[in-house]
């Protein structure tokens, strides 16, 4: 098991607890999917399956040499580590009270309430450009982000979805019948 001792930072941040529980009182009377802590959780636990899978079907094309831990394999073939996946995955809703408040895109918002949060959790300014463009990404359709990160958490706020279970699904706009698939 590998410690991510800023993405508990993250959790503990006063204002990743502000922002949660702002989405909590902004979606408290909707029927569809809320997006709470739990939701960023899920959605980081499959960005993260879904880039060591992708990092086993591509691990042709990389170089050799390296570590063997496939989190660190991660890094080095994609850029991005465990930390950072996990820290995009927890982060890439905070934003929507903002959206609910003044219809700003929740990625956008999310992006730039994000990045002190994750300065104050001790990410580099590396890391950082990479989670927020992950971020400011994720609703997008996967194959129109420009990152990996945002592929990834585009997909995963998809299959973190509960469809197949939904009272909600004929209205949803979200929704499709292959979201009743298990993908991964």
């Amino acid at each position: 098991m590998i410690p991510m001792p800023r993405v508990n930072r993250i959790l503990q941040h006063r204002n990743y607890e502000e922002f949660t529980e702002k989405n909590k009182q902004a979606e408290a009377k909707r029927v569809y999917c809320r997006h709470g802590s739990d939701h960023g959780l899920a959605v980081a636990r499959i960005a993260y399956l879904y880039l060591l899978e992708k990092y086993i079907e591509d691990r042709d094309s990389f170089p050799e040499n390296g570590a063997n831990k496939a989190s660190v394999r991660l890094e080095e073939s994609y850029g991005v580590g465990k930390e950072s996946i996990y820290a995009a995955g927890i982060l890439h809703d905070i934003g929507r009270w903002v959206e609910y408040e003044n219809q700003e895109d929740h990625a956008l918002a999310g992006a730039r309430l994000a990045r002190p949060i994750l300065r104050d959790c001790g990410f580099t300014e590396g890391e950082m450009e990479k989670i927020v463009l992950g971020i400011s990404e994720h609703r997008l359709p996967p194959d129109q982000t420009s990152s990996i990160l945002g592929q990834a958490l585009a997909l995963a706020d998809d299959w973190a979805r509960d469809c197949q279970s939904c009272p909600s699904k004929a209205t949803c706009y979200k929704y499709t019948k292959a979201m009743e698939d298990i993908l991964i």
